[in-house]
């Protein structure tokens, strides 16, 4: 009876496909009728394109991708006149079960924006995650997506560093996001830079003219400003603005847009809450910004309210115990990455170990710059918008 058991147990196995069959036959049947469409799916919703793409075709509802696509923060101020997906590949096909199926995919989404006609390039890595449903016969549908670092990151994040001068840059990818994390190893350096003058008639400054202005080597967008809306022109910062000891503009505690201080005092320790007047006079903080919301206080997240969940590009700034400052930018409302929420943004500062950490402007405002070049812009017409005060690395 045994040997009869394993005969038919061999008979079994010799009947079931080899594993790389299996896989080439997922790939042969849904390459291009499922997962190419998911893949341009996903890229239409990240340029706000959403008149092009219906989840009723290719996410499913209530699935872990209906979610983040119901959560992203759609605000880009420019239609997609065309698109085109080069250098398309998929790999790592895996059949999870019956019904399921898991793959790599990767293209190049060349956009041209309706505003001045401008070709932008945009690296896309997605794993993807299919579930065949009875609403169609043979319909597979996108539950569940999140993001693969791409070749390109990596190479830009080795081309920003200055390993010698004590900042590394290193690429980050989490569910929703694709960004990059600015560690500088003396806090000392890092310091606010701000417009030579608060005016409305001649606006903000780009955070390649704060660059050039302080001689720097990195610039990251700053707080709050009073015309924060897209199509502002930056002028005026909303809150408190500390720059090299001087105070340029004063607290606005009970206002929920900008109560949040990111502040360094004399010895360089990077303090996040929100503070009185006769606190602030107190600590009489060297450089400081102000904006909405902490995220890390003492080494412990800061609860903060569910309205934050929401996928945009994100900037931040935070310390760790060894007194580190880490600049952090999401990417975000693009067709590779929809962005970060604030949950997001805690969840990598305290990967990097800050004790502290508080969110800056993101959105339209988010921007990284860099030896002379965008390491990052949610803006791709240009290196950033306009804005009174970035924090600045000397």
């Amino acid at each position: 009876m045994k040997r009869v058991l394993a005969l038919f147990f061999c008979l079994c196995l010799m009947c079931l496909p080899a594993p790389a069959e299996e896989t080439e036959s997922l790939e042969a049947l849904y390459a291009d009728k499922v997962v190419y469409p998911a893949v341009q799916a996903l890229c239409r919703v990240g340029t706000d394109d959403l008149n092009k793409w219906g989840t009723d075709r290719v996410v499913k509802h209530s699935s872990a991708a209906y979610e983040i696509i119901t959560r992203y923060d759609a605000g880009w101020f420019s239609s997609v006149r065309s698109s085109t997906y080069l250098d398309w590949r998929s790999e790592n096909w895996q059949r999870t079960g019956e019904k399921t199926f898991e793959c790599d995919a990767y293209c190049v989404n060349r956009i041209t924006f309706s505003l001045e006609a401008v070709t932008v390039d945009f690296a896309v890595g997605y794993h993807l995650v299919f579930e065949q449903t009875d609403a169609r016969k043979d319909t597979w549908l996108l539950t569940d997506f999140y993001n693969l670092p791409v070749e390109s990151d990596a190479l830009r994040a080795e081309k920003f560093s200055a390993i010698d001068e004590g900042i590394h840059v290193y690429p980050v990818a989490g569910h929703s996001f694709r960004g990059f994390m600015m560690v500088i190893d003396d806090p000392s350096r890092v310091f606010v830079g701000t417009t030579n003058e608060f005016n409305r008639k001649l606006g903000g400054w780009r955070v390649d003219q704060l660059y050039q202005k302080y001689d720097a080597l990195a610039v990251i967008n700053g707080g709050a400003f009073e015309d924060g809306g897209g199509g502002g022109n930056g002028a005026v910062p909303a809150g408190y603005v500390v720059s090299q000891g001087e105070v340029k503009s004063y607290n606005s505690y009970n206002n929920p847009g900008c109560n949040v201080i990111m502040g360094f005092d004399g010895d360089n320790v990077l303090h996040v809450g929100k503070f009185t007047n006769d606190q602030l006079n107190a600590m009489k903080l060297r450089d400081a910004i102000a904006f909405n919301c902490a995220l890390v206080t003492d080494g412990e997240k800061v609860a903060i309210s569910d309205k934050y969940y929401t996928y945009s590009a994100r900037s931040a700034i935070g310390q760790d115990a060894e007194g580190r400052v880490l600049l952090f930018v999401a990417e975000g409302r693009q067709p590779g990455s929809f962005g970060a929420s604030f949950f997001d943004l805690q969840d990598v500062m305290l990967e990097y170990g800050a004790v502290n950490a508080g969110n800056l402007d993101g959105g339209h405002s988010s921007a990284m710059y860099m030896k002379g070049e965008s390491v990052y812009s949610a803006y791709p017409l240009a290196v950033s918008r306009r804005m009174p005060a970035a924090f600045i690395v000397k």
